[in-house]
C-alpha cells in the first residue's frame, strides 16, 4: 500500500512543479494572451493578462531562478511585440549608442516607446559610470 502512495505522491508533485511551474511554458502562455490582447480592443482580455501574471508570478515564487527565466522570456515576447530589437549584451558603447540611434531613426512615432525600452535596456547594461553618462547623453541626442 505505502509504494501506491509514494508513486501517487511522487506523481503529484511532478505534475504541480514539472508542469504547471515550468517557466517556458507560462512564458509562452502569456505571450499568447498578450498577442490576444494587442489584437484585440476587449479590456477583458487585457485584465486576464494581468491577471494571468500575478497567477504566474506566485506559482514561479518571486526570486527563484524559474521566476528569472520566466521574466527573460516575457521580456523577449513583449520586445517582439513593440517591435524593439532585442538587446545584445556583447556590443561595446558605441555600439549600443549606434543600435539606440538607428532605432529613433527608423522608427515612425508609434514605435518610438520601442526605441526608449532599448535605450533604458542598454543603459542598465553599463556599469562604469563614465561610460553609462557618455551612452546618455550620445543616445539620448540622436532622437
Amino acid at each position: 500500500m505505502k509504494p501506491k502512495i509514494f508513486l501517487t505522491l511522487a506523481l503529484f508533485l511532478l505534475i504541480h512543479f514539472g508542469i504547471f511551474a515550468n517557466p517556458e511554458t507560462k512564458a509562452n502562455e502569456l505571450c499568447e494572451c498578450l498577442k490576444k490582447g494587442k489584437t484585440t480592443e476587449n479590456a477583458a482580455d487585457k485584465k486576464s493578462c494581468l491577471s494571468l501574471r500575478e497567477k504566474h508570478v506566485s506559482d514561479l515564487k518571486k526570486g527563484s531562478k524559474s521566476y528569472e527565466s520566466y521574466l527573460l522570456s516575457v521580456q523577449k515576447c513583449e520586445q517582439s511585440l513593440a517591435g524593439t530589437p532585442e538587446i545584445n549584451s556583447n556590443l561595446n558603447t558605441k555600439e549600443k549608442i549606434s543600435a539606440v540611434c538607428d532605432c529613433f531613426q527608423k522608427s515612425n512615432k508609434q514605435s518610438r516607446m520601442g526605441c526608449f525600452k532599448l535605450q533604458s535596456d542598454y543603459g542598465k547594461t553599463i556599469s562604469d559610470p563614465e561610460e553609462k553618462k557618455e551612452f546618455n547623453l550620445s543616445s539620448g541626442s540622436c532622437e
